[in-house]
């Protein structure tokens, strides 16, 4: 077993408030935010190369974004397999 391994298998042993003070802690670790950062940049990239490229969808007023999230709403419930009734 790796020492990642047992420290996976103790962290989920301890109680909730404990586990949650650890990844806290881990969180804060220069290394940890220097990996988020460079993940932020990499996703930044990507959304501008996506703007570049015409790869968006403008929404004019309210209605539009509303019918746009809708529509988002819809495809994510019926690829899950839920039915709008069962959401409500």
């Amino acid at each position: 077993m790796s020492t990642l391994e047992k420290i996976k298998a103790d962290a989920a042993k301890l109680p909730p408030d404990e586990l949650y003070e650890l990844a806290k802690w881990i969180e804060q670790s220069d290394a940890v935010r220097t990996i988020q950062r460079a993940a932020l940049v990499r996703d930044i990239e990507v959304g501008i190369a996506d703007i570049e490229n015409g790869r968006f969808t403008e929404c004019k007023n309210d209605e539009e974004l509303r019918a746009f999230m809708e529509g988002i709403k819809a495809r994510g419930r019926a690829k899950l397999g839920i039915s709008d009734a069962s959401a409500a």
